[in-house]
C-alpha cells in the first residue's frame, strides 16, 4: 500500500511540475506577447478568434490545474471507485497523458502567438499531439475496469462488465490505429479534414456499434 501511495504521489508531482512550468512559461513570455493572442484556427489554419493575453496566457494552465484537482475527485465519487485499484497504473498514465497534451497545446499556442506568420503549422502540430495522445491512451484502454468516468461508456458497456472489457480492448485498438494515422497525416498533410472525419468514425462510432453488437450475442 505504501508503494502504491508513493507511485501516486510521483504521478501527482509530475503533473504539478508540468502545470507549474506552464505558468512559469506564461509569466516569462507575457511581456513579449501581443495584447491579443489567437484562441482558435479554422480548417485552413487561419486565426478566426482572438483573446486578450491577460486571459489567454493563464487559461490553459488553469484548466490543466483544475484537471489535476478533478482526477482524484472523480475517482472518489464514482460508485465503482473500488475498481480503480484494478487499473491504477493505466489511470495514472491516462491522467499524466492528458496533462501533457494540455501542455503541448499551450506550447503551440504560445509559439504561434509569437510567430503568427507560422500559423500554417498549427494543423500539423495539433494533429500530431492528438495522434500521440490517442496512441498512448489506446495502449491502456484495455486495462480500464468497469467505472462511470474513464473509458468507452455506452449503455451496453455500463450494463455488462464483460461487454465493457471487450469494448475497451476494441476501442483501444481503434485509438492506436487512429492515432498513428493522425501522426502520419500530420507529416504528409493529405486532405486533413476528410482524414479527421474517418479517424473520428474509427475511434467513436465503430467502438460504440461494437459494444452494441457484442451485447446482443
Amino acid at each position: 500500500m505504501k508503494n502504491l501511495k508513493n507511485k501516486l504521489s510521483n504521478i501527482r508531482i509530475a503533473q504539478l511540475i508540468i502545470v507549474a512550468l506552464m505558468f512559469i512559461t506564461g509569466a516569462i513570455l507575457y511581456s513579449y506577447l501581443p495584447d491579443m493572442i489567437p484562441s482558435h484556427w479554422n480548417v485552413n489554419n487561419e486565426v478566426d478568434n482572438w483573446m486578450p493575453k491577460n486571459i489567454g496566457v493563464w487559461m490553459m494552465p488553469a484548466i490543466a490545474l483544475l484537471m489535476i484537482i478533478l482526477f482524484p475527485l472523480l475517482q472518489r465519487i464514482d460508485p465503482k471507485k473500488e475498481n480503480y485499484e484494478k487499473f491504477k497504473k493505466a489511470w495514472e498514465v491516462i491522467q499524466l497523458t492528458l496533462v501533457i497534451f494540455f501542455a503541448h497545446m499551450y506550447a503551440v499556442t504560445m509559439y504561434i502567438s509569437l510567430h503568427i506568420e507560422q500559423s500554417y503549422l498549427v494543423g500539423r502540430l495539433v494533429t500530431f499531439g492528438i495522434g500521440a495522445m490517442f496512441v498512448i491512451l489506446g495502449n491502456y484502454m484495455g486495462k480500464v475496469r468497469h467505472n462511470y468516468f474513464v473509458g468507452l461508456r455506452t449503455p451496453w458497456t455500463l450494463a455488462d462488465p464483460e461487454v465493457w472489457q471487450k469494448s475497451q480492448r476494441f476501442s483501444g485498438w481503434m485509438f492506436v490505429l487512429g492515432g498513428l494515422l493522425m501522426i502520419l497525416n500530420s507529416i504528409l498533410w493529405i486532405s486533413p479534414f476528410y482524414v479527421l472525419m474517418i479517424i473520428i468514425a474509427m475511434i467513436v462510432v465503430l467502438p460504440t456499434f461494437y459494444s452494441y453488437w457484442i451485447s446482443r450475442k
